[in-house]
């Protein structure tokens, strides 16, 4: 089975992620090791302090900088974590935001949102007025959320993909939290993993192993692969545009 990481600030100087090549090229490496050889670069963007056209010059530069590093035996995708605001359709061309190819965009909001009508007024122009499908990153940082498995399902139903971090299903994290959460990745309410790496002291991708295990344990290696499989769903629309 493949394995994927659909969520990571590895992308080095950019943004509160890696700060240099050789912090990014220890994060992969650290994800290498555990086999997991699909990953997506998704540094922040936050719409209300630079435009889109600004954001994608200075990602692109950096990645430029950073390609000639990337192990070639390592698959990799270039996204955006973009914290969504009215300012966003300040644009008319968001595409290239999405994870690579694809219409696929990873769509954060303020963490105490309870996905007002204006909140859904925004995913709804992003799929409606863009064409993309928004993927709702860490779902568990969402207090609304979670305590409320029927908005998730609302979302789902609208086409819209839920992430969520690794880091929620080892042993050092919160018991509840973690039971909560495995069930409702056993009942379908969570569609891809990342690991939302930064470094190894803030969400270190050294979890995924145990991560994989406990789901894999709890919830059954056929919701597992039904995670990864949405994972390459999404990984190849990046790369290929389909």
């Amino acid at each position: 089975m493949q394995l994927y990481d659909m969520h990571s600030h590895i992308l080095p100087a950019f943004d509160d992620g890696a700060k240099t090549v050789e912090d990014s090229l220890a994060l992969i490496d650290c994800l290498k090791k555990q086999g997991v050889r699909n990953i997506c670069l998704t540094p922040h963007f936050y719409t209300h302090e630079m435009s889109v056209e600004d954001f994608l010059f200075s990602r692109q530069e950096a990645f430029e900088r950073f390609k000639p590093e990337i192990p070639a035996d390592v698959n990799i995708v270039l996204g955006t974590e973009v914290y969504v605001t009215h300012y966003l359709f300040n644009s008319d061309d968001l595409s290239g935001l999405t994870y690579g190819k694809s219409k696929y965009i990873l769509t954060e909001f303020g963490y105490n949102s309870t996905f007002t009508d204006r909140t859904m007024q925004h995913l709804e122009a992003l799929m409606h007025n863009h064409g993309l499908i928004p993927v709702i990153p860490h779902v568990e940082r969402y207090d609304y959320l979670i305590d409320n498995p029927g908005a998730i399902e609302e979302l789902q139903d609208m086409g819209i993909f839920i992430q969520t971090n690794i880091k929620n299903y080892v042993s050092k994290a919160p018991f509840f939290r973690k039971r909560k959460l495995l069930k409702y990745i056993s009942k379908g309410y969570i569609d891809i993993l990342g690991s939302d790496a930064h470094s190894f002291t803030h969400n270190t991708p050294e979890d995924y192993t145990e991560a994989l295990k406990t789901i894999s344990d709890k919830c059954g290696e056929d919701v597992l692969a039904r995670l990864m499989k949405n994972s390459e769903m999404i990984f190849s629309s990046a790369v290929n545009g389909s």
